[in-house]
């Protein structure tokens, strides 16, 4: 069982998607990973609110990729349920009993984003996911303090050379979109903004306790 977040989810659906900076072939790495967890027969977890985050990215096409989503064999949503708002809980009051109910981010991080981030983390652990795979420091530090590993893109290793040239061949023949691409509608926020812009929006104004 792993658990990917949107930086990967989103590059790993959406074909408008921008791969993050300074890593090369992202997009092929993570097609890669997906074919790998498929032949181990491995269930990726979405956490609910990583699938919020993706659908207002999708915007119009929302509702094409939920049903795909539903279809896949390997995708799997898991809601952000009772136990996983227990085991958040318990990561905050361990948090506040060190003296900073961030925990292991900075001072200065939105706190919508934390108590976000931490719902995913959150949804991984309960699941029992050996990893989440994420570009997202903050995923990976509170992560860490929940004994679950995180593998960023650029650390996926990339795929082998005769199966790239199995696939550009493929590409040149059929000269249609790959499958499980969808075309992007535009309508959404870059997917390495859609996060930070939920959270600001949901408390403009301050932080609750």
């Amino acid at each position: 069982m792993v658990v990917f977040d949107n930086s990967v989810f989103c590059l790993a659906l959406h074909p408008d998607a921008r791969p993050p900076a300074g890593v090369d072939r992202a997009k092929d790495r993570i097609e890669h990973l997906l074919e790998t967890l498929r032949e181990q027969k491995e269930q990726v977890i979405i956490p609910a609110p990583v699938l919020a985050e993706f659908l207002v990215f999708a915007g119009a096409d929302g509702p094409q990729y939920l049903t795909k989503i539903r279809e896949s064999s390997v995708l799997r949503v898991e809601p952000f349920d009772e136990r996983a708002a227990i085991e958040l809980a318990d990561m905050e009051i361990k948090a506040r009993q060190i003296g900073n109910k961030r925990g292991p981010v900075p001072e200065d991080t939105d706190w919508q984003k934390v108590k976000f981030d931490r719902q995913i983390v959150a949804v991984a652990k309960v699941h029992g996911a050996s990893v989440i795979y994420s570009n997202d420091p903050h995923i990976k530090a509170h992560a860490k303090d929940s004994a679950i590993p995180v593998i960023s893109i650029g650390e996926l290793p990339t795929p082998p050379a005769q199966q790239m040239k199995l696939k550009e061949l493929s590409n040149v023949t059929q000269n249609e979109p790959e499958a499980g691409q969808l075309s992007g509608s535009g309508s959404g926020p870059a997917e390495n903004q859609a996060g930070a812009q939920g959270a600001k929006s949901e408390n403009p104004k301050g932080e609750s306790s």
